[in-house]
C-alpha cells in the first residue's frame, strides 16, 4: 500500500458484541429463563396435586411447596 492509499479498520468495535449477537444473548437468556419457570410452576403444580399424607411421606408441608421448589434461588 502506498502513501495515497486508505485503509480503514474498525478498532473501536473490537472485542465488544454487536447489537445484534447483544440481542441474540439476551433472546437465549430470556427462553431459558422462561423454560426454567416453567418447569418450576409444573412442579409446584404436581407437587399442590398430592395429597397432605404424600406431601409429608416427602417431608413436605402444603404450605411449604412454594419454599421448597424455589429453594436454590429465593430465600423466602
Amino acid at each position: 500500500m502506498g502513501p495515497d492509499m486508505a485503509f480503514f479498520t474498525d478498532t473501536a468495535a473490537a472485542g465488544r458484541p454487536t447489537l445484534i449477537s447483544a440481542f441474540k444473548v439476551r433472546m437465549a437468556d430470556f427462553v431459558g429463563r422462561l423454560a426454567m419457570a416453567q418447569n418450576r410452576t409444573d412442579t409446584v403444580e404436581k407437587l399442590q396435586a398430592l395429597s397432605d399424607r404424600e406431601l409429608g411421606d416427602l417431608g413436605l408441608a402444603r404450605a411449604d411447596i412454594i419454599r421448597h421448589v424455589y429453594r436454590d434461588i429465593y430465600y423466602i
